[in-house]
């Protein structure tokens, strides 16, 4: 089995997620985060009871709305051994995922959220709402760490730029090139440089990442994104980049000259 089977098997295995929780019911931050979360997501997971007929036809009552992504349907022969097995269908439940998108303030629930919409047959409706909450991401909080608060914050706009950088295509190539170059937003932009940028085919994503090998924040990425077009003018400044003292610099750099040999 590969890595992805054993976890979709351990997830959807009734017997082995008792054991997981009954461990986790040891640990007194999981019982409080466990709490937090349910109460934060009462309403939202009131709201998606019905909108998923895969979880209806199973009888299954979700209890995270990690359950729309990281669950599956399993479908076994007479012996107990998988035959088949494909992703839950959530598409009716997108719409309540974006209304309650931008008003929830418990980190781990947002974070969530934002995963579940991340699914290709999100795009269209997900897209510029991912926009606006990249710009203007929400308060989000953990109240068992108030003081990792900002941090919070700044992994979920990562998330949110993941998410924007699968989504990219020619369509939104204005909108990538100006985000990518806002270095007020940091590392969150790693996604939208690479694969992001190259996806929008756009003629100025060359000049784009060139301007951004000199920002350490997304130097990996744009080196990156250089090889994934490869941009053979960018060579010189690769070439140069292989002394970086950042090891993932390197590390890219050296992939990015095997795309432009190859």
């Amino acid at each position: 089995m590969t890595h992805r089977e054993v976890v979709e098997r351990v997830l959807n295995d009734p017997e082995i997620q008792a054991g997981v929780e009954a461990d986790l019911a040891e640990d007194p931050r999981y019982v409080e985060l466990r709490r937090l979360y349910d109460e934060a997501a009462a309403g939202l997971l009131a709201d998606l009871q019905g909108l998923v007929p895969d979880f209806d036809e199973l009888g299954y009552r979700m209890t995270a709305v990690s359950d729309l992504w990281a669950r599956a349907v399993f479908h076994y022969d007479s012996s107990g051994n998988v035959v088949s097995r494909r992703k839950i269908d959530y598409r009716a439940a997108v719409p309540v995922l974006l209304e309650w998108s931008p008003k929830v303030r418990l980190f781990h629930l947002a974070e969530d959220i934002v995963r579940a919409l991340s699914a290709n047959f999100a795009k269209k409706q997900a897209r510029p709402v991912f926009f606006q909450l990249f710009r203007d991401v929400p308060p989000v909080e953990d109240p068992r760490y108030p003081e990792e608060n900002d941090l919070k914050q700044e992994i979920l706009r990562t998330t949110i730029g993941t998410a924007l950088g699968s989504f990219a295509d020619p369509s939104v190539a204005d909108e990538m090139i100006e985000l990518a170059l806002d270095r007020s937003y940091g590392s969150a932009r790693a996604g939208i440089v690479n694969p992001g940028l190259a996806k929008t085919k756009d003629e100025r994503v060359p000049d784009v990442l060139l301007s951004l090998l000199d920002d350490p924040t997304v130097a990996p990425q744009a080196v990156q994104g250089l090889g994934r077009i490869r941009h053979e003018p960018a060579r010189p400044p690769i070439e140069q980049a292989l002394d970086s003292p950042d090891e993932n610099v390197r590390y890219q750099a050296k992939r990015a000259l095997k795309r432009l040999t190859s």
